[in-house]
């Protein structure tokens, strides 16, 4: 996972590219900002509880979102915490690294595309 680059700026600069302009990547970031961080926490309770399906489904959503957003590293966690519990396994460490991985994700959005 650390030889992955936190973000792949392709994608949102393709949107800005094609007309779409900062204000759009603005928006996804407080998209994700409101979004991601209760998907954490019901991670948190699918591990809590056994749940793998509810892992499936919130891990499936996060892995989309990010990898849209070209968020490489934190969207191959997701994708492995959706693997592992797929395999009926859910992996607590990989699901404890969320946090400090989306901060890592924000940081590097957060200087690829500045607020103006």
């Amino acid at each position: 996972m650390a030889d992955l680059p936190i973000l792949d700026p392709r994608p949102l600069r393709e949107l800005v590219d094609m007309g779409a302009g900062l204000g759009l990547v603005e928006e996804l970031v407080v998209l994700l900002k409101e979004d991601a961080p209760p998907r954490f926490a019901l991670l948190r309770a699918a591990l809590g509880t056994g749940d793998a399906t509810a892992a499936i489904h919130e891990a499936h959503q996060l892995k989309g979102a990010l990898a849209n957003l070209g968020l490489k590293r934190i969207a191959d966690l997701a994708a492995r915490i959706e693997a592992q519990a797929r395999k009926g396994h859910l992996d607590a460490a990989l699901i404890a690294a969320l946090p400090a991985a989306y901060e890592e994700a924000l940081t590097a959005l957060e200087a690829a595309f500045p607020k103006p």
